[in-house]
Order: C-alpha cells, then structure tokens, then sequence
C-alpha cells in the first residue's frame, strides 16, 4: 500500500489547502440522453458564480439537472447565496437547470443573452424565475466587464448587436476570466459561423486585446460546426473542458474536434467520461482534479474514480491489503461530514451507495480515508454521479 499523510476532507480545509484558489467545477449534464453545460466557478474570494445549469425536460423520462445536480452539489459546498449566474443562450439543455436554482436561494445578478425573438416555454420559465428572485437582469455585450471580485478580471467578448434571429448559438456569452496570469475561456454554444469568426474579426481589428487561455471550454459540447483550427490557435489552452451527456444523441464531441485538440497537445477532459470534475488554479499554474498547496505546487490525490452515470447500486473501493491488515475506512463529503464508516479486509470493500439513515448518497465529491490497524492511512477523492 502507497501510504501518505491523511489529507483534510472538510469543504474548508479542502478548498483551503491553496492560498486564495480559483475552482471550476464542471458539471456532469448525463441523464438518459440529455445532455448540456453547468459550471460553477468559486473564486478566490469567496464568491460563487453558475454559468448554465444543464437540461430542464418534463418529457419522458423528467429530468432537472438544477435539481438532481447543481443544488446537491452546491449544498456539499454549503454555498446558500450565488453572486450572479450567466445564462450563456436560451437552449433548454443551458438554462433549463437554472429554474430550479433561481427557486431555491437568493442569486445577486442574472446575466443573459437578451434574446429578443420570443423562445421556448423553458425559456419563459426561466424568465419568470428570474423576476420570482429579484435578481438584477443584465444582458452583457462585447467590451463589458463583470465584477466578480477584485482578484479577476471578467472580460464578455461576446455577443454583440443585433443579435442574429436564426441562431441562438451564436447569441451565446462568451467570457475570459483572468485571475493573476491565468485564464478561463467559457463559450456556450459559439458556433464558427457566425459566432467565432466574429470574435476572431475583433481581435484583428483591436476592439479584444487578447483571446489566449489557458483553459478553454469547448463550445457546443463538442460539436463540429465550433471549435475550428484558427481558433484553438488563438485561445491557445493547455486544457480543454468539454460539458456533455454521456447518452447524447448527436455523437458528441465530434472526432474531428477532438482530432483538431489532440493535434495541439491539449489536455482534454470530458464529463461524459469522467462524471463531474474541477480545474483549480493559484494564479500562476492551472491543475486537473487537485488544488494547488501554499508552496505552488499541485497537491495530489491517491487516486481519482467516478462511478458511471446514472450510478450504479454499489461502488467497490480496492487497495493492497497487505496480508490480513483490517482497514478502516471512512467516507467524507465536502462539509467533513462522515456519511459511512466501515471495516474491512482482504483489499476491497463494496459499498451499497446507502447512508447510514437509509438515503441514497447524493451527487458530490467524496474523500474516502483508508487506515490500517498499524496506523498507517492515505486519501482517495471520487465522485458520485447519477
């Protein structure tokens, strides 16, 4: 057994074990076929900020990735209050989410599009939820920047006037956040197009000073009519997010996009393959699935699973048994709370999902902290997702 220090496994500690860390979680969106973006970026402040919230339908089978996603894993975080929440365009599988959320804490500001040509009933409900809240509606153009705290700096560079009647995609807001000398890239569902090409005119023309990032999320989920050679040239990341469903119908994310990311060298992670993740940064280095420490460098974690989703009934936590040794193993979610505390032998224990008080575990990030009897223990961080 690789034997390490134990690591902390409260939410404070957990996200405390950087100074002053930026954290994107990217969302898992999979629900039968639905699909969609959710983001949640904590910011080196303390705020908190949803761009999206992933698939709203009450056709068969009902799904509510507000409901059955954001708000679990807002409640693991104990986040009460959101700072604002950017609604990229009015595509159901964008904003259908955030009607629960709207109904469920106070939000500071709503950002959106403005989409002026009428839309879906999701899109009305959504509208209404915004004005149930009484968060301020602000609908932001090229040149705007957004205050989310005096550590970044929030640039919209897209969209801009008139809004094209026959794309909602192309609508979408496109932010680059910039915290010391890293940045964030979050797209929507920008298309080529129409979309793209007109950022790109603006960066020739001076009107953006700079496109490059070190992370970018990849619009559309992926698809092939985003993402085009010129642009990944000119965002240039080292990391790639791509928010999609695990079941969608549309063969996202295209093998020609991945194609055009892999021949650039770009890290790419997926939430239909890894279940919800984060990308965390101290200003100066950006790091997958682990916070920076004090000292800089990334603070790493035993090992990292994610259960399929939707979740199967049980999860099998395996380690080197060293002979007979019992274990000790209890599982954390990010408020410290211990929700399972077992004993076990052999090197592997399987776990039903279940709560002590009989409820099924919810969506979240978990640590699970293995000690033997001689003492020695270590950490491994996993995701829950369905």
């Amino acid at each position: 057994m690789k034997l390490t220090s134990i690591l902390l496994c409260s939410s404070i500690a957990f996200l405390a074990v950087a100074q002053d860390p930026l954290v994107v979680f990217f969302i898992d969106p999979t629900f039968d076929e639905y699909s969609g973006d959710a983001i949640l970026v904590c910011t080196p402040g303390g705020r908190h900020y949803l761009i999206d919230g992933g698939m709203m339908s009450t056709w068969y089978p009902p799904w509510d990735c507000g409901a059955e996603r954001i708000l679990p894993l807002l409640d693991s975080l104990e986040v009460t209050y959101l700072d604002g929440i950017v609604g990229t365009h009015p595509d159901a599988d964008h904003i259908g989410g955030l009607i629960s959320v709207y109904g469920s804490m106070p939000v500071g500001t709503a950002w959106d599009s403005g989409w002026p040509y009428g839309g879906t009933w999701i899109y009305e409900d959504y509208l209404q939820a915004i004005w149930d809240n009484g968060a301020d509606f602000v609908a932001p153009r090229r040149g705007d920047t957004l205050d989310w705290g005096p550590e970044l700096i929030v640039e919209v560079l897209h969209p801009v006037e008139p809004l094209s009647p026959s794309s909602t995609n192309n609508a979408s807001i496109v932010i680059r956040l910039t915290y010391d000398e890293v940045s964030f890239m979050f797209t929507g569902d920008l298309e080529t197009n129409g979309g793209e090409d007109v950022v790109m005119a603006a960066l020739a023309t001076g009107e953006i000073d700079d496109l490059t990032s070190n992370v970018l999320k990849v619009a559309h989920h992926g698809s092939v009519s985003s993402s085009c050679t010129q642009w990944l040239a000119l965002v240039d990341p080292s990391m790639a997010a791509i928010c999609v469903g695990a079941g969608n119908p549309y063969g996202h994310p295209h093998d020609e996009v991945l194609d055009r990311l892999n021949g650039r060298n770009i890290d790419v992670f997926r939430t239909d393959l890894l279940g919800t993740f984060y990308i965390s940064s101290d200003g100066q280095d950006v790091y997958f699935d682990t916070m920076p420490s004090q000292g800089g460098d990334p603070q790493p974690v035993s090992g990292f699973a994610v259960y399929p989703s939707p979740a199967t009934s049980e999860a099998n936590f395996t380690w080197d048994p060293e002979g007979s040794e019992e274990c000790e193993i209890t599982v954390y979610n990010l408020n410290g709370e211990s929700i399972l505390q077992a004993s076990a032998s052999g090197g592997v224990y399987t776990w039903d999902l279940v709560t002590p008080g009989g409820g099924l575990v919810s969506p979240g990030l978990y640590a699970a902290v293995f000690q033997t009897e001689g003492g020695a223990a270590y950490t491994e961080y996993f995701t829950v997702s369905r």
